[in-house]
């Protein structure tokens, strides 16, 4: 009887160290997923921040809007590229 019980107690505690693993796996799954979003989020911003400086160099040298445009397209495709 005591034997039995002892069983199922190890048993019960094997199990809960289970759900306890599985359950901290998926935390980490998640904070990395969390953490991969945010460093896309940041990059892109950075990349969006960089075109707007850039665009707003072009205008304060008074380049002609043409000029601008085609050098906004050269600065996006060497985004783009890296």
């Amino acid at each position: 009887m005591i034997r039995e019980k002892t069983q199922k107690s190890i048993t019960m505690k094997k199990q809960q160290q289970k759900k306890i693993e599985n359950k901290t796996a998926e935390k980490k799954t998640e904070i990395e997923i969390l953490f991969k979003f945010y460093i896309c989020s940041m990059i892109k911003n950075i990349e969006k921040t960089a075109l707007l400086s850039e665009y707003i160099n072009l205008l304060i040298t008074e380049t002609k809007s043409e000029k601008v445009d085609q050098k906004m397209l050269a600065f996006e495709e060497q985004i783009n590229l890296t």
